[in-house]
């Protein structure tokens, strides 16, 4: 367990193509690499200024990008995070005119990371987690029920991106993962029911439309407070982390590890955001039966990936008097969780 970053928020972590870790708070804001599986780590670099992007690696080319939906921007590195180009980016509403920053934008600063589609028909596509909300100045009760999440992906390394469609109303900051079978599985923060728990969607056609929805029977949310005066107390839910463990590990297994608070039900985010816990689902997701706890203080927005090499790598939101004190890291792998690789 390292402490990254002191003050800061929204982690985000991925694995470039030689196996750096590169570790993200801040909307992208800032980066520390590390090039020795997390044990030692550079400096904090700002190289986002702006800080609205979200992480992606392309692992057809190697390439690293941030991509900043609202801005109409990414920022690439060719070297594995060591130096970053700026690139204006093409992107495309979805079907109802969502997602582009002169309408309705899509923003995936506090959503996972995305993910390279590997097998079927989309092999190569670029797919991340966004979500779609009202103009600003304009999310209150009136509009809290149009917040959605949806999908970004581009087939042409980034140049251009296409907005899906949308996941459920009423969800935001989302995860997904493709499974060998070639479905994506999207994992979604819930505001608006009362079972507290987590909203699951499925895409059939490479993160363009999702269907098949379903609640999780295991992965629960956290309670208020209670923003939307409609109904009776709804879950407020929190941001978590998704990853699906390279198959070079796992001898061709589907295995997803998600991370999270474990608090289900807890009646604010303020007190119940505490217990870091990971989960891990080998059965396509239908069930989490394993989980194991990472830290019990105050614990709140995360982030996961994983190496070649049997490495999982977690960053969160932790605190031990206040949340948001530090961002932590923690590498651990399928043994410590309770799987055999």
């Amino acid at each position: 367990m390292q402490v990254l970053y002191e003050d800061e928020r929204m982690p985000k972590i991925v694995v470039a193509a030689d196996g750096t870790v590169l570790a993200f708070a801040a909307g992208c804001r800032y980066l520390r690499r590390s090039e020795d599986q997390g044990e030692t780590w550079s400096d904090p670099e700002e190289m986002n200024p702006g800080g609205k992007g979200n992480a992606i690696v392309d692992e057809t080319t190697g390439d690293v990008l941030v991509v900043c939906p609202p801005q109409s921007r990414l920022l690439r590195s060719a070297d594995n995070g060591r130096t970053w180009t700026e690139e204006q980016i093409d992107i495309r509403a979805n079907a109802i005119g969502h997602g582009t920053p002169d309408g309705v934008p899509a923003d995936g600063i506090a959503s996972e990371s995305g993910i390279t589609i590997r097998d079927g028909e989309h092999a190569g596509r670029l797919v991340m987690p966004v979500r779609i909300q009202p103009p600003e100045g304009t999310n209150d009760q009136e509009y809290w029920q149009y917040n959605y999440n949806t999908s970004i992906y581009s087939d042409d390394g980034g140049a251009s991106w296409q907005i899906g469609e949308p996941v459920q109303s009423g969800t935001g900051e989302g995860t997904l993962a493709e499974l060998s079978d070639g479905r994506i599985y999207y994992n979604s923060r819930c505001h608006m029911a009362v079972d507290h728990r987590r909203r699951i969607a499925w895409s059939h056609d490479g993160g363009h439309r999702w269907t098949d929805w379903q609640v999780s029977e295991d992965l629960f949310e956290l309670a208020g407070p209670h923003y939307f005066k409609y109904g009776r107390d709804p879950s407020y839910g929190c941001n978590a982390g998704l990853v699906r463990v390279p198959h070079e590990v796992t001898g061709g297994r589907d295995v997803l590890i998600y991370s999270a608070p474990d608090n289900p039900g807890a009646i604010t985010p303020h007190d119940g955001r505490i217990r870091m816990t990971v989960w891990a689902s080998t059965d396509g997701a239908q069930s989490w039966p394993t989980k194991r706890l990472v830290y019990g203080g105050i614990s709140v927005y995360s982030s996961l990936a994983a190496d070649r090499e049997g490495n999982i790598y977690l960053m969160f939101e932790s605190g031990e008097e206040k949340r948001y004190e530090s961002i932590r890291f923690f590498r651990f792998d399928l043994d410590w969780i309770g799987l055999t690789e």
